[in-house]
This record gives C-alpha cells, structure tokens and sequence, in this order.
C-alpha cells in the first residue's frame, strides 16, 4: 500500500510540473488531488526538492525506455536519432524544457544534482550508441567514440543551458534537430551521409 501511495505522488507530481509547472506543484494541490494527507506526502519525500529530484529521476527512466523503443524499431543509429525529434510533439517538448528551465531557476541545487548524476550515464549510453552506428557502417570507424561521447552530450547541454535566446526565435526541437544534424554530419561515412540526406529532405 506504501508503494502504491508513493507512486501516485509521483504520478500526479510529474502531470502536475509538466502541465501547469513547478510553483503549481505544491504538497497542499498534490494532497488534494490524490485525496491524502500533506503528511503522507512527507512521509515519502522530506521535502519539495526531495519530490523533485524523484520526479525527474522517475521522467528520465520513461525518456530512456521510449529512446530504447527508437532504437530497437530503427534500421540505424541514425533513423533513430531522428526520429526521436520527430516521435515528440512540438509543445510537449517545449513544456519539458520550460519545465527544466524553471528547476534550474527555481531549485539550482536539485537541477546541479539531477546533471550530475546523469552525466556518467548518458555519457556511456551515447558511447554505445556511436560504437552501434560505426558497426552499423553509417559511422566512420576511425571516430573515437571516447571523445565523441562527451563531445556531444557536452554540445547538446550548453545548447539547452545557454540557448536562451534562440529559444525564444526558434522551437527548441529545431535547433536541437539542426545541431544535431551537423554533429552527426561530421561523423558519417558515404552510407551514413546517404542516409542523413534520406531523412532530411524536405
């Protein structure tokens, strides 16, 4: 029963950031909603930055079994890395980077944590997936992938934390789909090219 209290809280928490944001999700609207008390809620989570970190904790792992979904339908590393920009709605996205936005600003300290402890991971999950595509023959073997790893996770970050004023020209997910497209450009053998040019006509 424990359990199943402590997943409706995240549940209802993540609908509630993701849909009308972080100063909405209060332990009082939460309460109400689940139909608890603000006391159960902080007999699982101490506080608000403790609620927060599980959330995101909880939204990564959703991410991370959609992008294996990508990959595993995809007939390379590269279908995939595209269409995981395509399989997104355009205001889901932008929700999701206001949401981390509004962290970042609101809660430095859980934003500073969540980076961190993801780092390690993404970076050998980008790792596979750039050792994948050179088996694959879309990437070029003589790339390596120890550098490439981080080079991009690194690119991509500085691109969501100092992109602001593209942000507000441009939907994030096409200038995170064009960065994205010359990164990957300049990894690519002739096959990988190919394919490149496949998916990116318009």
């Amino acid at each position: 029963m424990s359990n199943d209290v402590k997943q409706r809280i995240l549940s209802e928490s993540m609908q509630l950031m993701f849909s009308n944001g972080i100063k909405v999700m209060t332990m009082d609207e939460l309460a109400k909603r689940i139909g608890v008390s603000k006391r159960t809620i902080y007999e699982h989570f101490e506080d608000k930055d403790a609620l927060l970190t599980a959330v995101l904790k909880s939204h990564k792992k959703e991410k991370e079994a959609q992008i294996k979904k990508n990959f595993g339908n995809s007939p390379t590393v590269i279908h995939a890395f595209f269409q995981f920009l395509t399989n997104i709605e355009s205001t889901t996205f932008s929700k999701v980077i206001s949401r981390y936005d509004e962290i970042k600003r609101y809660h430095p300290a859980v934003y500073s944590k969540i980076v961190c402890d993801n780092k390690k991971q993404e970076i050998e999950n980008t790792k596979f997936l750039f050792g994948l595509g050179i088996e694959q023959g879309v990437f070029r073997k003589n790339l390596n992938i120890d550098i490439i790893a981080p080079l991009f996770r690194n690119f991509l970050l500085q691109l969501w934390n100092d992109g602001s004023e593209l942000k507000e020209q441009y939907p994030f997910e096409k200038t995170y789909e064009m960065v994205m497209e010359i990164f990957i450009r300049g990894c690519c053998t002739e096959k990988g090219l190919k394919v490149v040019e496949k998916l990116t006509q318009k």
